[in-house]
């Protein structure tokens, strides 16, 4: 069966499968046989399951803003095990793991600095082929065992909470005064639950335009402080009647149409905005960042951040489960896709079902 927006392939049901986007609103479904035995440094991983990220629903639309590959395996969020080792990986033999986004040489001169700037990136899921599938062959330098027991739904979180804790690391810590995360996203959420723990002092308030979303979170989350100065309060949220006239720090999550001018408009003079965004366009009011002084930080993938993502999250169980709110067999894949963007927060595939 195909159609503009659907699955290509018979329903493979328990069968081990792989997922397959040809183009946009293509999605092949493939069976798998047993996987061949891996090379010198790589491993098989048998994927258990692949949380949905933004650039996923992206590529399936077809409006994604980075770099990225049709036909290709998407999927950079995941949780598996190791099940066959070649030489020289046998120490991950067995272990529960999960991996990078960035496929980073480790050769060249900024990967001496920083392997998410890389000369020869590449991104798995994006530019190179992912995680949707039940069997992966990867290199193992760029797989993380979990020393935690971490349950594999948390464990598929790792690289989110990656990506938010070295976007937070580049910033300034700011003092007492609160901290404004824009996009309630799943990047959004894990961004304010570290800030909240890295920043005990300071208030986190979230400044979210989707009012779908913001009561699906007030249902979902308990404790959100809504930015909501100059409007009615979100509903089900605590707007904070002191919220001040600028932040010390902006994170701006959302990374799209007028966002980033919002971060500039929101932040005091003299201080900084964390921006995570890919929008190719953007008409930047420079008059506000010329002005008022402020600094601009653009980030990207999680790369240095994996070890300590799983000790915030095994530490933080219970909040971090609450940014899951979607689960879907690997084959029902086009379903998850497609869901009202308004009533999830974090979707993940299940490829043991």
């Amino acid at each position: 069966m195909t159609t503009a927006h659907g699955t290509e392939g018979a329903v493979p049901g328990q069968r081990p499968v792989e997922l397959l986007l040809a183009g946009p609103g293509r999605l092949l479904i493939r069976p798998l046989g047993p996987p061949a035995g891996p090379a010198p440094g790589e491993v098989v991983v048998r994927v258990d399951r692949v949380g949905l990220c933004g650039s996923d629903y992206r590529l399936y639309q077809g409006t994604y803003g980075g770099p990225c590959a049709y036909p290709l395996r998407f999927g950079h969020e995941w949780a598996g095990e190791v099940v066959a080792a070649g030489p020289g990986a046998g120490r991950l033999l067995g272990r529960t793991v999960t991996g990078d986004c960035s496929r980073w040489c480790g050769r060249c001169d900024r990967c001496r600095t920083d392997r998410n700037l890389c000369r020869s990136i590449e991104k798995f899921g994006l530019t190179t082929d992912g995680f949707s599938s039940r069997y992966v062959h990867v290199p193992a330098r760029y797989l993380y065992p979990d020393p935690h027991g971490l349950p594999p739904d948390l464990l598929a979180l790792t690289e989110l909470f990656a990506v938010a804790l070295r976007g937070l690391r580049k910033a300034p810590a700011p003092a007492a005064a609160p901290v404004l995360v824009i996009g309630a996203g799943p990047l959004g959420l894990a961004v304010r639950l570290l800030a909240t723990s890295t920043y005990p002092a300071s208030r986190v308030h979230l400044l979210e335009s989707d009012r779908r979303k913001v009561e699906t979170l007030a249902r979902r989350v308990p404790g959100l402080v809504w930015h909501a100065p100059e409007e009615t309060p979100a509903p089900g949220g605590t707007p904070d009647a002191s919220a001040p006239p600028g932040y010390p720090l902006v994170v701006d999550c959302a990374g799209a149409g007028e966002s980033l001018n919002t971060a500039l408009r929101l932040t005091e003079p003299g201080s900084t905005v964390v921006y995570f965004g890919l929008q190719r366009t953007t008409g930047v009011r420079c008059d506000l960042l010329t002005t008022k002084g402020l600094t601009v930080l653009g980030s990207v993938g999680g790369t240095g951040a994996f070890p300590e993502a799983m000790r915030f999250l095994s530490r933080h169980v219970e909040e971090a489960r609450l940014l899951l709110t979607h689960r879907y067999p690997a084959h029902q894949a086009a379903e998850a896709l497609r869901a009202d963007a308004g009533s999830r927060i974090k979707t993940q595939l299940l490829f043991d079902h």
